[in-house]
Parts: C-alpha cells; structure tokens; sequence
C-alpha cells in the first residue's frame, strides 16, 4: 500500500519515526539474507551473457550496501547552528525561515 508523504505525516508521530529510522539502521536489518544472494546470483548471470570474460562477473557485485557511513561532524559556529535550528522547527512548525 502506497502512501503520500503529508498522509504519513498526518499518521505518524515525529517519535515513532525516530523509532522506524533507528529500527531501520538495526545491524540486523542490514545484512544480506539468503534472497538477496538469489537475485544477485540471477543478475550476474545475466550480465555474464553480455560480457567478453564471463568470469570476471562476481556475485558481490551486485549485493547493495544500505548501511549509511557515519560522517564525521564538524563544529558548528553559532550562526550555522542558529540557522540549523530555524531550518528544523520552520518544517516542523509549518513556516519557513525569511531570508534577510
């Protein structure tokens, strides 16, 4: 069932959203399961009939990575951080921030 963005918004509380992100980003939900490695396995053999060098096709290669790299943060000055803050309560709010 497909469901518009402003419908979710309307259904789902900002707290149970954290909690989907955070169940998401689980290390188990993120590994490879025995179905992911079928449809790769079929993938590579389709690109195996394509290629000069069958061979050279693995199967990793068509195993997709989800999990997000954890970026390094930097310091903020207090304008940034200023602006940040305004950005995030304007969406939550509903406002935009007014350029000056």
């Amino acid at each position: 069932m497909k469901m518009s963005t402003q419908r979710a918004q309307f259904e789902i509380s900002s707290t149970e959203f954290m909690d989907w992100i955070v169940y998401l980003d689980d290390k188990e939900i993120n590994e490879f399961r025995r179905e992911d490695y079928y449809l790769a396995n079929i993938a590579a053999e389709v690109r195996r009939s394509y290629v000069k060098d069958p061979m050279k096709v693995k199967i990793d290669s068509f195993l997709f990575n989800f999990k997000s790299e954890k970026k390094e943060k930097k310091k903020m000055s207090i304008e940034e951080r200023t602006k940040r803050a305004k950005s995030f309560w304007g969406a939550i709010v509903g406002s935009s921030v007014r350029k000056k």
